[in-house]
């Protein structure tokens, strides 16, 4: 008969497998985002082609090719099958959710692994971004990873040991530029570790960095490129402060429900800092250190203007990790459970938000695109026209009228409008210059367009209320934060209405 401690370790080991399955079953609750729409639209691209613009020093995106190889891979045997593009990130998150387990454990016991696993199955900042089909997921698994194997080394300085951690380090950088601040956070932990043994320390240290850095050469032009263009240094200024708040709230809470709603942000935001205070003052060193570590990712990308939700969840096992093994190892009951109660008020507000699904910070997760686009195909079929200037629209228009499977030898080329084509479908820029076409029905599509230029589309606005008759306007989606985002962030475009639709009769 199995022992109490033996059955709990069974059950929470499977808890990344029920995770797993519940983020398949609830894809189709969130919307495709832009993000994920990018990488997979470039990556169905040949090979040859993104391998060859990193050894230009041109790059592509920002971040390294390694998980576009991989989901290219992916892309041509399931020949870009809308309903398996994300499955490759949900069973990266699964096994970086094992292995940042089984690191907890090497750090602080059995207990520590078990709550590091309940931690992440219940996460709803988690539920959201490790599902997308972008190299987050991956990230977290290559981070956990190297956690792992550097726990390893520690207790074992073998050379199998130092190679494993050579690869998971050559993984990381390979597959996101920032994994070199990883990389000399583990290094400075080592030097302070061995201070006893200073020069045999700093002489591994210089080794490793020697064999990275030569591995390193085909990307070392663009990761130039990206420090130089990709960051705009905020400084220490309100606007950083706040962006920081809202990015530490966004980790407990998720997006889900917007810090504007107080009856609900007030509560979360005072368990949050409980929650960090209690793992601070009250947990082990060891554990202290990698949290220290976390923060000072955190800040960094805060002070270089990278810091996004979107970029979290890849530094986020330095931060999960010493949680969960805080609550393993504090002796004190009671502040072990001032600490579980600090993690489950963000999180059931969290989980709220997401049942709810009206109070999300960002709406994209929930934006009816799909909805919008059933319209609009309906529109194309019957030789209408439909500009539109939203990436998440491209994508399920791309599969409604099957242009992946129109291209001749039926590989998944990538999405609409620039990667495949479909006659009477525009981007506003490639209307205009098209000589603006018109047909009996007319729609221009609306949204939110991070990657599409802003002016063809008030362009495109603009003639078509000139030449041809306005039929009607739907608009669905209001966004609840646009007061704040306009004082906040005056410098993204943020519409009142995430999605509208102005139908016209040109002929």
């Amino acid at each position: 008969m199995l022992s109490p401690k033996c059955s709990i370790q069974r059950y929470s080991a499977i808890l990344p497998l029920v995770t797993g399955i519940a983020l398949i079953v609830t894809n189709r609750w969130f919307t495709e985002v832009d993000d994920e729409i990018a990488i997979v639209d470039r990556s169905a691209r040949p090979l040859r082609e993104t391998i060859h613009m990193f050894l230009q020093g041109i790059g592509q995106h920002e971040h390294p090719p390694l998980y576009d190889i991989l989901l290219h891979g992916w892309l041509r045997i399931t020949s870009g099958n809308q309903h398996l593009l994300r499955l490759p990130s949900i069973i990266f998150y699964m096994l970086g959710a094992w292995t940042l387990a089984a690191a907890a454990k090497r750090l602080a016991g059995d207990s520590s692994r078990n709550w590091v696993l309940l931690l992440l199955a219940v996460w709803p900042f988690g539920f959201h971004f490790e599902r997308l089909a972008t190299w987050y997921s991956f990230c977290f698994f290559l981070v956990a990873l190297l956690t792992l194997v550097y726990l390893r080394f520690l207790e074992r300085p073998t050379a199998a040991n130092w190679l494993w951690l050579v690869a998971a380090g050559l993984a990381l950088i390979y597959a996101n530029y920032f994994g070199w601040a990883f990389l000399a956070c583990l290094a400075v932990d080592y030097i302070l570790r061995n201070r006893g043994i200073s020069k045999h320390s700093m002489r591994l240290v210089a080794v490793t960095m020697a064999v990275m850095l030569f591995a390193y050469i085909p990307l070392f032009r663009v990761l130039i490129k990206e420090v130089r263009f990709g960051m705009g240094v905020n400084g220490v200024g309100f606007a950083t402060i706040v962006n920081g708040i809202f990015n530490i709230y966004c980790l407990f809470v998720s997006e889900s429900v917007a810090p504007w709603f107080w009856y609900l942000a007030v509560p979360a935001g005072i368990a949050i800092m409980s929650c960090l205070t209690i793992v601070f003052v009250m947990s082990a060193p060891e554990e202290r250190k990698f949290l220290s570590y976390f923060f000072a990712l955190f800040l960094f990308m805060t002070v270089a203007g990278i810091l996004e939700p979107k970029r979290i969840l890849f530094i986020s096992p330095w931060l999960v990790m010493p949680i969960g093994a805080a609550l393993g190892t504090l002796r004190v009951g009671s502040v072990r459970r001032m600490l579980a109660i600090s993690l489950a008020i963000p999180a059931a507000i969290g989980w709220y938000g997401i049942c709810a699904r009206n109070l999300y910070a960002a709406p994209r997760w929930v934006e009816p695109w799909e909805q919008t686009a059933r319209q609009s195909a309906s529109v194309v079929k019957q030789n209408g026209i439909v500009i539109g200037n939203n990436p998440s629209f491209f994508f399920y228009l791309t599969y409604l009228l099957h242009a992946e499977e129109s291209q001749g030898d039926g590989r998944f080329k990538g999405l609409l409008p620039s990667s495949v084509r479909v006659a009477g479908v525009y981007d506003a820029g490639q209307w205009i210059a098209a000589d603006r076409p018109v047909a009996p029905v007319v729609e221009l599509v609306k949204g939110v367009h991070y990657t599409i230029p802003a002016t063809p589309t008030q362009e495109a606005e603009a003639w078509l209320a000139q030449h041809c008759n306005l039929r009607g306007v739907d608009r669905e989606l209001s966004d609840t934060g646009v007061e704040w985002k306009h004082r906040y962030a005056p410098q993204i475009d943020q519409p009142e209405w995430r999605v509208e639709v102005r139908t016209y009769a040109c002929q």
